[in-house]
């Protein structure tokens, strides 16, 4: 059976065109919350939509496949955050929109989404629903950001979370080296995949961080490492995630930077120079939360992990840490939570169990916008 997608497009306020994998379900089923799947860091749909519908990849890999395949199935969106597909604007001559940083993700891609999301929805006859948001590492930190305002508490079902950290005991010598060095002052577009390609030393380095290699196929590992980054990237997106190691928070990009890194750390000085804390304030969050980490996950130990679960003011709280202390096949590590050997009979199952729980309550309307 062929499955029905169609690639629709979410305009920020800025004039971002953001590219949306909108898998349809045969029915639309009553008071079921259509999911969202968010890739992370530098990446692009393959991260949790890996490979092309209908194939055997698509099928083993895809946690929009999975989805889609349920009974009832869900209503599953897969977007990909701007500097992905055909570049909305030039870098050459709009130099200006790409500079970027994480807090533009969450001020103006997400409502984006969701909004095209809800009006689809709307625009098939029914009500604007709430949606489920299902994010992997930084499609989850958005989604925790988002959630703190009045309006993403509004528009959010649930928030699944697939290593996403918010704070940082832990950090890696590649990744302080990757945004160490990206300059704070300027901003410039970085084309990921000519990197990842032309480096095998930086390919090296990123397969011993990111996976389990003993819990991955290793022809499905380099052809993501292929296919799986982003287009284009802010160097601010780096410089923003320096600040978050550096200072071990989840916090907007502060309007000096070198001023927050000088005195920041100083108990008089950090409340007139530090920025707004998403971690500071997670209790502000209050969705229904599945948050899954792995057990050897180099990128977002558990602990950085699990701390949302306990600081969170959400009610409906479960953490999952898959190891093999927990009954799985493997420690799993970062990219293998959905490129792994068995992901998809040990985790998928568990995110779909989770979504179909918490489905089958009325999702009312809801707001979608800034």
């Amino acid at each position: 059976m062929t499955t029905q997608r169609d690639i629709e497009t979410a305009t920020t306020s800025d004039g971002w065109n953001l590219r949306l994998y909108h898998y349809r379900p045969k029915t639309l089923t009553p008071n079921r919350s259509p999911v969202i799947i968010c890739h992370g860091l530098a990446a692009n749909k393959n991260s949790c939509d890996f490979g092309e519908p209908d194939t055997p990849q698509w099928q083993r890999y895809s946690l929009a496949a999975y989805l889609t395949s349920t009974n009832p199935a869900f209503d599953v969106w897969v977007p990909e955050l701007r500097g992905n597909g055909t570049p909305t604007y030039d870098p050459h001559q709009h130099p200006e929109k790409y500079r970027w940083s994480v807090d533009d993700y969450i001020t103006k891609d997400v409502p984006a989404i969701i909004r095209r999301v809800q009006t689809w929805h709307h625009d098939q006859g029914g009500q604007t629903p709430q949606v489920f948001w299902v994010g992997k590492s930084m499609g989850g930190m958005i989604a925790y950001a988002y959630g703190e305002t009045t309006v993403g508490r509004n528009a959010l079902k649930g928030v699944v979370t697939l290593g996403s950290p918010v704070v940082f005991g832990h950090t890696s010598l590649l990744l302080e080296f990757l945004t160490r060095v990206t300059p704070r002052n300027i901003s410039i577009p970085l084309r990921l995949p000519e990197l990842v390609i032309k480096s095998q030393e930086l390919r090296h380095h990123f397969t011993a961080l990111g996976v389990n290699s003993d819990n991955i196929d290793p022809g499905i590992w380099d052809q993501y490492l292929l296919t799986g980054h982003q287009d284009i990237l802010s160097s601010k997106v780096m410089s923003h995630f320096s600040l978050f190691f550096r200072h071990t928070t989840f916090c907007r990009y502060p309007r000096r930077p070198w001023v927050y890194d000088t005195i920041g750390r100083l108990p008089w000085f950090n409340k007139l120079v530090a920025p707004y804390s998403y971690t500071d304030h997670i209790s502000r969050f209050t969705a229904p939360l599945l948050a899954i980490a792995g057990g050897q996950d180099r990128l977002a130990p558990p602990a950085d992990v699990q701390y949302a679960t306990s600081h969170v003011g959400s009610t409906d709280v479960t953490y999952l840490e898959c190891s093999k202390k927990n009954g799985f096949t493997a420690d799993y590590g970062h990219l293998d939570l959905n490129l792994g050997l068995h992901a998809r009979e040990e985790i998928y199952p568990r995110i779909a169990g989770w979504l179909q729980a918490r489905s089958t309550t009325s999702t009312g309307t809801a707001g979608g916008g800034t």
